[in-house]
């Protein structure tokens, strides 16, 4: 049988673009009686150092664009039958427009995976890819109701061999844990250090008799990503005695570094999947979350984890709002946890049966071999 040769147009490896590629390799190894496949790299020069690395990785030029000669010699050397694309109309001078009329006009076939969509650019993809995919219900309503060519769900999953289940259990201290990645304060971690303080009580008792929980609280943030990170928030966490920060780069296929608490507190203020927050509950950890698409999309609220009140949301350039979230509220779910560590466990059993049920990445083989079956 012929192999099918699929190109994955895709971002650093160290990202949340990047780690949904990686799921689709796992697949696509999973499969290499079927499938060769290369990887296209495209990279902004700070995160270079994050790049995918391997023989079947193609490293492009410090561009998001992919009209520059090192993509069209690839094209030619590897000559893909489908490449699959991430995001390529946010970066494509064109719009993607002249290079899906090339590509197409070579008997390419085109997937393109939308993430971070612009606000009504969405009627702008009309007419150049061959199917559209989307890995979260929010995205797969947008395009239907813009219709695009050929709208295909393949709802998101966690790679579960790759996140060992562990009974979360309090023992003496509970400890949460959030992974602040490559420093973007999209992820919330800045409304944290208020949350710890409101714990102490009210203005007043702040001052004069602060209430004192017994908590740890581990950060992590992969290496290289320092200077990325809000100085405001590193300074208030290096004045909390009970906080920890830790430049530690996760490794995915074994893990991540959800062995670092009990509950993982992810604030975050806008997502376009949420990938840490299913890695988390794979893992064991009862999740705390914005209370908003597409993050509480993956769990109820006192089920497998909490859900933390919006405060406000904003309009981006985005399709989706920034949301604020109540940094009270959040005091409040942590105190909870600290004065009834017992639900932990209960939420941890709950966290990882739910990903088993709905989201095994392997439960979607058949969907993504009909994928590329075009």
């Amino acid at each position: 049988m012929k192999k099918i040769n699929i190109g994955i147009v895709t971002a650093w490896g160290e990202c949340g673009m990047g780690y949904i590629a990686k799921n689709w390799v796992y697949t696509l190894e999973k499969y290499n009686f079927k499938f060769n496949y290369n990887i296209f790299c495209r990279a902004v020069d700070k995160f270079t150092p994050f790049r995918w690395k391997g023989n079947n990785v193609i490293q492009g030029p410090e561009t998001m664009n992919i009209d520059n000669k090192i993509f069209w010699n690839w094209i030619d050397t590897f000559k893909p039958e489908i490449i699959l694309f991430q995001d390529q109309n946010t970066y494509s001078n064109s719009k993607m427009v002249s290079e899906s009329t090339k590509l197409r006009g070579m008997g390419i076939k085109l997937i393109n995976y939308a993430d971070w969509i612009y606000q009504n650019d969405l009627k702008n993809y009309k007419g150049l890819y061959d199917i559209n995919l989307a890995h979260i219900s929010r995205n797969y309503d947008w395009l239907l109701e813009n219709k695009l060519e050929h709208p295909i769900l393949i709802k998101w999953g966690v790679i579960l061999k790759n996140f060992p289940f562990k009974i979360r259990q309090v023992e003496k201290v509970i400890k949460f844990y959030i992974n602040l990645g490559s420093g973007s304060d999209r992820k919330g971690y800045q409304y944290i250090p208020k949350a710890l303080k409101l714990m102490k009580g009210n203005f007043l008792r702040r001052i004069f008799l602060p209430i004192r929980k017994n908590y740890e609280f581990n950060f992590t943030s992969q290496y290289r990503s320092e200077k990325n990170l809000n100085r405001k928030f590193l300074n208030e966490i290096n004045n909390i005695s009970q906080c920890n920060f830790i430049i530690q780069t996760a490794d995915n296929s074994k893990g991540g570094l959800f062995n670092k608490g009990d509950v993982y507190v992810y604030p975050t203020t806008m997502e376009g999947v949420g990938l840490t927050i299913t890695e988390a509950m794979a893992s064991g950890m009862p999740v705390v979350t914005t209370n908003y698409p597409t993050m509480n999309e993956w769990l109820n609220d006192n089920i497998e984890g909490r859900l933390i009140n919006i405060k406000k949301t904003k309009k981006t350039v985005l399709e989706i709002k920034k949301v604020i979230p109540d940094t009270k509220h959040l005091a409040e779910i942590l105190i909870d946890y600290i004065d009834n560590p017992k639900i932990v466990k209960e939420q941890s059993i709950n966290a990882r049966k739910r990903i088993e049920k709905f989201y095994d990445w392997d439960d979607r083989d058949e969907q993504i071999i009909t994928l590329f079956d075009i």
